[in-house]
């Protein structure tokens, strides 16, 4: 297998960015298909936000089937760029299975790029799928929070993405030992 990037990772870096908002003002969760090629833990969703895509932000994480994993909600976001917000417990994924990470906003003017997966992108051991590669890429679903996405246009973009890293985080609570 692949020898894995330096992670944790994720599938692009902050300086990537999107074509523009989109003009729509449709309820929707947008999402995007990934695989790691070893397994691993998602510790972190992120999307891309314009000025446009105000409100209140939900993230979560799908199987290529529609169980969701995790999901929560952005807090301290700025007006533009990547948003990234921590899951409340780390999620264990297989190697070479898809996985969908998304969020929904009530607002649309997501960031989006058409065409863009007609081929995938690859930042070992993280790729996104191309389209057509288990189904479409660039998922939406219209509705509210937590309507699995599961349809396609045009192979778009939709700017998710998530924090990745091999090892599980350390999440024992320290044991006071005494007090001075």
């Amino acid at each position: 297998s692949p020898v894995p990037g330096t992670c944790p990772c994720s599938i692009w870096n902050d300086a990537a960015t999107p074509a523009g908002p989109d003009s729509d003002t449709g309820s929707v969760e947008v999402g995007v298909k990934f695989q790691s090629a070893v397994a691993g833990y998602i510790t972190a969703l992120r999307f891309y936000k314009f000025p446009a895509n105000a409100g209140t932000h939900v993230g979560e994480l799908w199987t290529r089937y529609g169980t969701r994993l995790a999901v929560v909600t952005f807090t301290n976001e700025t007006s533009s760029g990547w948003q990234q917000v921590t899951l409340p417990s780390a999620v264990a994924i297989a190697a070479n299975t898809t996985y969908i990470a998304s969020y929904h906003t009530d607002v649309g003017h997501y960031a989006v790029n058409s065409q863009y997966f007609a081929s995938g992108v690859i930042n070992t051991p993280l790729r996104a799928l191309s389209d057509g590669e288990d189904g479409g890429n660039g998922v939406y679903e219209y509705g509210p929070s937590g309507s699995y996405p599961a349809q396609t246009y045009q192979s778009e973009n939709y700017w998710v993405d998530v924090v990745f890293g091999t090892v599980a985080p350390d999440t024992t609570v320290p044991i006071v030992t005494s007090v001075t």
